[in-house]
């Protein structure tokens, strides 16, 4: 069988398994090639690129374990987002995102024995499990492997299973680096979506396929922003009566935007005994000051919750100050009670930020526009959901 037939019929496979079905989307995104170009395989975090002969003499586990390597170098854009860590050290930088990639497929196959990995590569590690890319790297800086032989022909090391094209990405124009990585979360989404209805469970949480997706370093304000704008996009208009105030210092009378951008702004604030006191309570309220002054609302709710509502602060027309907020709580933790709350008192937010851990037992139900701040990977079951760092 040719190396593009065997490659197809392991594609198959990986979208008929209930599990490894997630990665379906993900298999279409950017081109696949055939070439001699390369000792075994190559991604740029798009593309991919297959050795025939290396394909040749993989068993079908293991060329299986070779897609979803590549897909999984997608998923988490490794080669975008860990670009800073290949130019500090290339060699570990391959080396910890193939250890955290082969880790992630052999503990989700389960011993199944769908996926195996060839003794080409970096061997899966149990000491790494859990962590990230960059903390893979940290701990390797530590302790690094020795250097490939000079003629070796290996090039950078850890390039087994694969090589890493990581100055592909700095080529692209950066409208379709940003269209890459949406129809990414897209395949992503689908594929989760496809999980679900292949395991006969509509609802519920996923397994954490995808868990720690971009957490290193997303933007979350840009995310934030977006958000904002979807949710009140057309609702801008400039008015004289209310000058400007931020250009009042400068004796410049310019007009304000009246009901723009938001006119009423819920902010939850998950005040329960893990976060209470904490890096996260810090996080939050440096968050929430920027969220304000950055917006602007007419009317901001700041609402502290545990398994109640323990506090309830209301600004006007963005006249926030962080030493005027009151953080209580510190008990369990209810994700649904903020939204009882809301339809108990009549609120009815353009928007709701949730600030929270994630560790919130029942997620509640929202008919709000709702972003999930949280300082975890984990992933809040609808709404959007971008990842704090603390």
């Amino acid at each position: 069988m040719k190396a593009s037939d065997r490659i197809l019929k392991s594609h198959v496979s990986i979208m008929r398994h209930n599990r490894f079905c997630a990665w379906a989307g993900l298999l279409a995104c950017g081109e696949v090639q055939i070439t001699e170009e390369i000792p075994t395989a190559c991604t740029d975090g798009w593309n991919v690129k297959y050795n025939p002969d290396f394909v040749g003499k993989l068993s079908e586990p293991e060329l299986n374990l070779l897609v979803l390597h590549e897909a999984t170098h997608k998923a988490y854009q490794h080669m975008y987002v860990w670009k800073d860590l290949w130019k500090e050290d290339a060699q570990l930088a391959n080396i910890a995102a193939d250890h955290f990639t082969n880790l992630s497929l052999i503990d989700l196959d389960q011993g199944e024995n769908f996926v195996r990995m060839p003794k080409e590569g970096i061997q899966p590690d149990p000491q790494y499990r859990g962590m990230s890319v960059s903390q893979i790297f940290e701990l390797l800086k530590q302790n690094p492997p020795p250097k490939p032989p000079e003629g070796s022909g290996k090039g950078e090391a850890g390039e087994g299973v694969d090589s890493h094209d990581w100055d592909s990405p700095g080529n692209v124009p950066a409208n379709e680096m940003a269209s890459r990585s949406e129809e990414i979360g897209r395949a992503m989404r689908n594929g989760e979506m496809v999980q679900r209805k292949m395991r006969g469970n509509a609802g519920g949480d996923s397994d954490g396929v995808f868990g720690d997706l971009l957490t290193p370093k997303i933007d979350w304000r840009k995310v934030l922003r977006d958000f904002i704008t979807e949710t009140c996009a057309g609702r801008d208009e400039s008015s004289w009566r209310r000058p400007n105030r931020r250009y009042l210092a400068d004796d410049v009378y310019m007009p304000s935007s009246v009901g723009a951008t938001m006119t009423e702004l819920v902010i939850g604030f998950d005040t329960s005994g893990s976060c209470f006191g904490g890096a996260e309570m810090a996080r939050f309220v440096s968050e929430i000051t920027r969220i304000v002054e950055d917006i602007t609302p007419t009317k901001t709710h700041v609402i502290y919750w545990d398994t109640r509502v323990a506090g309830h602060q209301t600004f006007e027309e963005g006249q926030f100050a962080v030493q005027q907020l009151k953080p209580k709580g510190g008990g369990g933790t209810r994700g649904e009670v903020l939204f009882d709350y809301l339809r108990e008192k009549h609120i009815n937010p353009q928007a709701i930020v949730q600030f929270s851990d994630g560790h919130v037992g029942d997620w509640g139900t929202s008919t709000w526009p709702t972003l999930w701040a949280l300082t975890t990977t984990l992933k809040a079951p609808y709404g959007t959901t971008v990842h704090l760092g603390i």
